[in-house]
């Protein structure tokens, strides 16, 4: 585990970069994606908006702000692996709306993360209910961290699907 990670990479038709400088109290570029917005798959928006949204949890202003802003970069980061390996048919006829569960069942490969944000849910939930836990800083900014490796792997295995999808066209 890691509470400080920088990843970068590329997604066709822009950059996404992913930086966790909250443990060195750097502040972090806004994410950017260049290019026009509507040349962007829907993966790739989906990414572009979990980086958005990592990198705005940065700001945050308390340990459970940042895993909330952290937890939605998850989950949008999900989302764009749900685009590629579901693809038009999404969840129609699943029982399920759980994108943790979705994930690990759709792509097998991610099935450690799905595992691991799950675990989160009812932390996400009760954080968001205003229940009084406490989550320390430390704990915050290590799930932070790991967001942030999720997002590097998801752009990975995205960028690669994109590839594998443009040469079957």
């Amino acid at each position: 585990m890691v509470s400080q990670s920088v990843s970068q990479g590329a997604v066709s038709g822009g950059s996404v970069a992913i930086a966790s400088a909250r443990a060195v109290g750097a502040a972090a570029a806004p994410a950017a994606v260049s290019g026009p917005r509507s040349m962007a798959s829907a993966p790739q928006q989906l990414l572009a908006r979990a980086d958005a949204l990592l990198s705005e949890a940065i700001a945050a202003s308390s340990p459970q702000d940042l895993f909330l802003g952290a937890y939605v970069a998850a989950l949008r980061g999900a989302g764009a692996m749900l685009a590629v390996s579901e693809g038009s048919r999404g969840a129609r006829g699943r029982h399920t709306r759980n994108a943790w569960l979705r994930l690990a069942e759709s792509a097998p490969e991610l099935a450690p993360w799905a595992e691991y944000f799950s675990a989160y849910s009812a932390t996400r939930a009760a954080v968001e209910a205003g229940a009084a836990r406490s989550m320390s800083s430390e704990e915050a900014d290590r799930f932070f961290g790991e967001v942030g490796r999720f997002l590097h792997d998801v752009e990975g295995r995205l960028g690669a699907a994109i590839q594998l999808d443009q040469r079957a066209s």
